[in-house]
């Protein structure tokens, strides 16, 4: 039986500022059933506390501590590596800054004194910041990623790049990788797992990305939930490697409760290929 539900946001929840079918009442209805709703997002550009008020004003109640984004996570990797000393140069929104409070953040012209360099999406990326966080990095800072997500999707199907494009344009300047702390690292599911005291076979991943969210729930151990609001399209699934191919498949959010409880009765109804 499930006791932990996560789920992914953008194409999952909402996509853009626009809230996807069904999520409001499916997410009261497994809450009712009490089953522990929480909420893992590769999107950086936003901390907690502004998830929070974004869900809010959708009409979806949520706690700081159900969320793990990315730039949260970037935090949590901070503090084990320094124990909260550390000074960054950020290539990123404000999301990152804001969950990195405590911390030093340095400006352009301080960044070759910066321990770690923290990239993410920036809608205002261009050469000068590359060229900024090359000079940390060749000075001796260590690179950290959120997130590796090519793209994301906007309303009316609309697809742009995102924080994982800029990670790589970074880092192939680096010439290496960045421990990336988002999705499809294990990492923030991980986190969330022990924080709800729940196992492995009493988790499961909701998500609209094969390469991502599948992904991660592969790599967690945990089953997945790919709904068809987002990115991956049905018509993709029978190619997909077996490590992205989901557990479970629904169309939109509405059908998330019947799963639930069907599993709940013990059937089985994997498609896992």
């Amino acid at each position: 039986m499930k006791k932990l539900i996560i789920f992914d946001l953008d194409g999952v929840i909402y996509v853009g500022d626009e809230i996807l079918p069904h999520a409001p009442e499916t997410l009261k209805t497994l809450r009712g059933r009490g089953l522990l709703v929480r909420f893992l997002t590769n999107n950086s550009t936003k901390s907690r506390k502004s998830y929070v008020e974004k869900l809010g004003r959708m009409g979806i109640e949520a706690r700081e501590e159900e969320i793990v984004s990315s730039s949260y996570l970037a935090r949590v990797r901070l503090d084990a590596l320094t124990g909260g000393r550390a000074r960054v140069f950020i290539v990123g929104e404000r999301g990152i800054a804001d969950e990195l409070d405590g911390y030093t953040i340095l400006g352009p012209a301080e960044r070759e004194s910066a321990d770690y360099v923290i990239v993410g999406y920036d809608s205002e990326f261009n050469y000068e910041k590359m060229s900024h966080a090359l000079d940390a990095l060749l000075a001796g800072a260590e690179m950290i990623a959120t997130n590796r997500d090519p793209t994301f999707p906007q309303p009316g199907g609309k697809i742009l790049p995102g924080g994982g494009s800029i990670v790589a344009a970074v880092a192939a300047a680096w010439q290496r990788e960045p421990f990336t702390c988002g999705k499809p690292n294990p990492f923030g599911i991980r986190h969330l797992m022990e924080r709800s005291g729940a196992g492995g076979e009493e988790t499961l991943l909701v998500g609209d990305r094969a390469d991502s969210d599948m992904l991660t729930g592969y790599n967690a151990g945990v089953d997945t939930c790919l709904v068809l609001t987002g990115i991956t399209r049905r018509e993709e699934l029978d190619s997909l490697p077996p490590e992205q191919k989901p557990t479970y498949t629904i169309d939109d959010l509405g059908e998330l409760p019947g799963l639930l409880e069907r599993l709940a009765g013990g059937n089985s109804i994997q498609n896992r290929g």
